[in-house]
């Protein structure tokens, strides 16, 4: 989600997200316990699911808070999942820590029985419990990766990903006042910014926090780079204005955008990582200082839109790829870039675990926490705000330094979208690129288009049998050999990266809403793709879990096409993913997934577990449909995990899959 919504404080006001009882006086507060208990309860009936499939509501984790992103990590052969948190939540809210499986199985609990099945609260991380400005709830969404993923399903389109046990969670966080930094004047005061915060889970059943950072650009979204597990990007999705003189306002030291990063930064872990058995939580803290390394657009011309031309934002979300591509959603562009020139392989090209950044790291500081005693940790705070000796990082400050960063990456392309507020409905562009991910082959890049923040009438409306052209943003596809290197000049000239249908159209998907009026919260969120297969599972606010599989035809041309829902009573899902896959004797696929739930108008406050059992997607075959991997050919094994069968199937994006150039404007030309 954005951040800056106009009617957000209404809004958090209504939806009740806050706490701002006193919590009880601790050493740590890593230590609170979770006073939800640990009641598992059976899924409810399915009453609104897709014909094509058999879905089950295997399981409801009835926590209380509003959940936001999601992440699966294995252990001892087990899958867990970390759920994160919107804003704040009054029962230890933060990382929800739950166990999948048992012996490798997921086994529902039995009604009347408690501790029954193979799904169980574990443990938790209460980063979110805090009381925090209504203003910020979008910004404090507790989004979630796991770092090495120990071989969960999220990181097996990598071969290259390591497969230790896991190590951290990283919890981050994009706006001030957050439960462990939150300044000691309260929720109305002056607090520090924003960041990550680095849990230790190698005992998962006691997470404890080593380590933070703050950003000027703060933490919206985290990911880790699968094949280098102690990188880590702090995403943010600050919103820079320009000027009239299309300058950006982030330079001006006295404009409040100076604190907003047009670009993102990259956090070297190794610090924290890879401890001998044995090491204590204080030595553990004392050696987790991370260095960060900062990165920003070299011109505006990166990420403008081609009609609303008066923002530019930081990535939203991004995915990291095995050929080092990176793939950024920036509202008004999906961005493409190649990261290969921003790491050193310190002379060992086949290990990247021992990878550097090229570069020069941000003069952060340590400080400790600044929270109140009751909600401290004895964790350290890398400052990357205020410095070393006092010196200011904001953009203007950091400028006045010489500007240290990362090595550039190289732009590959961006595909080009309409801008914030444009005057494009949801069936012809996009108005804010929520996240952008490659298809597996390398020769389309999707893009989601979260309207009106996701929260905002009429951008996120919509109503069965009714269709809202300015809601209920979809998914968005692009030829990768299309994308443009240098900003078009309109509109229509954007929409030439566009992927068409066989019928020559745009290739956009949008759901039917099955719900009823729904006055916020019915747009694109977060997707997945399954490994091995050309099929998306993904959560759609109102909309629950939504399944979409795509074609990718030999001829160039790219189809989507509705695979199937699952919509419990009152749903509203930031996120669905699968952790575990089967295919069937009979060719069908069951699949294993977790949902985060959260409560605006609708939702639960809770995390779902659910499994379905669909058709196959479409098969690699010599029908016109390209083979990858649009699904996983027919010789394979009836009943291997598809992450089995990756190595042969995987067809990696290669750097050579770059965006047409066009001709080059002049200096006063590119901010425009």
């Amino acid at each position: 989600m954005r951040r800056r919504l106009s009617s957000l404080l209404t809004l958090a006001l209504t939806i009740g997200l806050l706490t701002f009882g006193a919590a009880p006086a601790l050493a740590d507060h890593d230590a609170l316990a979770p006073p939800f208990g640990t009641a598992i309860q059976p899924g409810d009936p399915v009453p609104n699911q897709g014909p094509l499939g058999a879905w089950d509501h295997l399981a409801t984790i009835p926590t209380g808070n509003p959940h936001t992103d999601l992440d699966f990590f294995k252990q001892d052969g087990e899958d867990y999942v970390s759920v994160g948190t919107l804003g704040t939540g009054p029962n230890a809210a933060g990382q929800t820590i739950v166990q999948l499986t048992d012996s490798g199985r997921v086994v529902a609990p039995t009604p009347g029985i408690a501790g029954s099945g193979s799904i169980r609260y574990v443990s938790g991380h209460p980063s979110a419990e805090c009381p925090s400005n209504p203003l910020d709830v979008l910004g404090l969404q507790h989004d979630v990766e796991a770092t090495p993923k120990g071989g969960a399903i999220l990181n097996r389109q990598n071969p290259f990903a390591v497969e230790s046990r896991t190590q951290l969670i990283i919890d981050a966080t994009d706006a001030p006042g957050r439960c462990h930094d939150g300044g000691e004047t309260g929720p109305a005061g002056s607090v520090p910014q924003g960041g990550l915060e680095i849990i230790d889970v190698t005992n998962v059943n006691n997470p404890v926090e080593i380590g933070l950072t703050s950003h000027i650009g703060e933490a919206h979204t985290v990911n880790v780079d699968p094949k280098r597990p102690h990188i880590a990007y702090a995403v943010t999705s600050d919103a820079v204005s320009l000027n009239a003189d299309k300058s950006r306002q982030n330079q001006d030291p006295k404009d409040s955008d100076r604190f907003d990063l047009d670009g993102f930064e990259v956090v070297d872990l190794s610090s924290c990582m890879n401890f001998p058995a044995g090491t204590s939580v204080a030595k553990k803290r004392q050696s987790c200082q991370p260095e960060v390394y900062r990165y920003r657009y070299p011109t505006t011309e990166i990420s403008l839109g081609t009609i609303v031309k008066d923002t530019v934002y930081g990535c939203h979300e991004l995915e990291v790829y095995p050929d080092d591509k990176l793939a950024c959603g920036s509202g008004a562009a999906a961005i493409a870039l190649d990261m290969r020139p921003s790491f050193n392989n310190r002379g060992t090209p086949n290990d990247y675990t021992d990878d550097k950044p090229n570069g020069t790291p941000l003069p952060c500081r340590v400080r400790a926490s600044s929270s109140l005693a009751a909600y401290q940790t004895g964790a350290k705070v890398t400052d990357c705000v205020v410095g070393r000796n006092g010196v200011d990082l904001t953009i203007p400050g950091w400028l006045k330094i010489g500007a240290p960063k990362l090595r550039e990456p190289r732009h590959l392309g961006s595909a080009y979208h309409m801008g914030r507020n444009g005057p494009r409905p949801s069936t012809e562009d996009i108005d804010f690129d929520h996240e952008a991910e490659f298809t597996a082959s390398g020769k389309f890049l999707m893009a989601t288009d979260e309207r009106g923040g996701g929260v905002v009438p009429p951008g996120a409306t919509c109503a069965t049998g009714i269709d809202n052209p300015k809601g209920n943003g979809g998914i968005h596809a692009y030829a990768s050999s299309r994308l443009d290197t240098s900003r078009p000049g309109s509109a229509s000239e954007a929409d030439k990266a566009y992927a068409r249908t066989p019928s020559g159209d745009k290739a956009i998907y949008r759901v039917t809403p099955r719900t009823g009026a729904e006055a916020t919260t019915c747009t694109a969120h977060v997707m997945q793709q399954i490994p091995g297969q050309n099929r998306i599972f993904m959560g759609w606010y109102s909309q629950g879990t939504q399944v979409v599989d795509f074609v990718e035809r030999s001829n160039g041309t790219f189809e989507f096409r509705d695979a199937g829902y699952f919509i419990p009573a009152d749903a509203n899902q930031w996120v669905s993913h699968i952790f575990k896959t089967k295919r069937n004797a009979d060719g069908t696929y069951t699949y294993w997934g977790v949902a985060g739930d959260f409560k605006i108008d609708s939702g639960r406050n809770s995390i779902e577990v659910y499994k379905v059992t669909l058709p196959a997607p479409q098969p690699c075959s010599s029908s016109g449909t390209t083979c990858t991997p649009g699904g996983v050919p027919q010789s394979s094994t009836t009943t291997a995990d598809l992450g089995l069968a990756l190595a042969g199937l995987l067809v990696l994006p290669t750097a050579a899959v770059v965006g047409r150039r066009r001709r080059r404007r002049s200096a006063a030309q590119l901010t425009e």
